[in-house]
């Protein structure tokens, strides 16, 4: 069939199949066609912003068709129940996750005596190895368009693939690395 339409026809053919995916993608890279429900661009807002919560807990819906919240922590519960909140909601594992955590560190600025607390929140993207391929694949081709929405990408991000992944001292050292001056 090439043969029968010519070397132009084909470059053509080709050229709208580039053009007809790059569409698909959409503008944040491979369209999963999943919506962020208006109550985390709230719920974030109040964390970041107001520091009104300790974290809050993201998941894709039922459907596939948005991202919503899942749980939020109250303002001042500790790191630890985060991370049993999201041992619940990951079912043993076996499924996917985003979270925005605010968590407090001790920063130790040079030329000054004694420490300053720090608040400042994360981003985790929870994908373990147990769930579905295409849970994993869903929650990767949908996390840009998060982050986009409630503006995370100058966040630092801990991607886990294992619930001990999320250790609360490793975390604050690599904040408090972070904010060495």
């Amino acid at each position: 069939m090439m043969e029968a339409l010519g070397l132009d026809a084909s470059l053509r053919l080709s050229k709208v199949n580039v053009l007809t995916n790059v569409l698909k993608m959409g503008r944040f890279g491979l369209a999963s066609g999943v919506k962020i429900d208006p109550s985390c661009k709230n719920a974030y807002d109040l964390l970041h912003n107001k520091h009104q919560h300790s974290y809050i807990i993201f998941k894709i819906d039922k459907n596939d068709t948005a991202i919503v919240v899942e749980k939020v922590g109250d303002k001042g519960a500790p790191y630890s129940e985060f991370v049993e909140e999201m041992k619940k909601a990951v079912d043993g594992g076996k499924e996917c996750r985003y979270a925005a955590v605010d968590v407090e560190v001790q920063v130790q600025r040079q030329g000054t005596e004694g420490g300053s607390k720090l608040n400042k929140v994360i981003f985790v993207q929870y994908c373990p190895d147990e769930a579905p391929v295409r849970r994993r694949m869903l929650y990767a081709s949908s996390v840009r368009a998060l982050k986009s929405t409630l503006g995370l990408e100058s966040l630092m991000q801990v991607q886990a693939s294992d619930l001990s992944d999320l250790d609360e001292r490793a975390i604050k050292h690599d904040l408090v690395s972070s904010q060495r001056t």
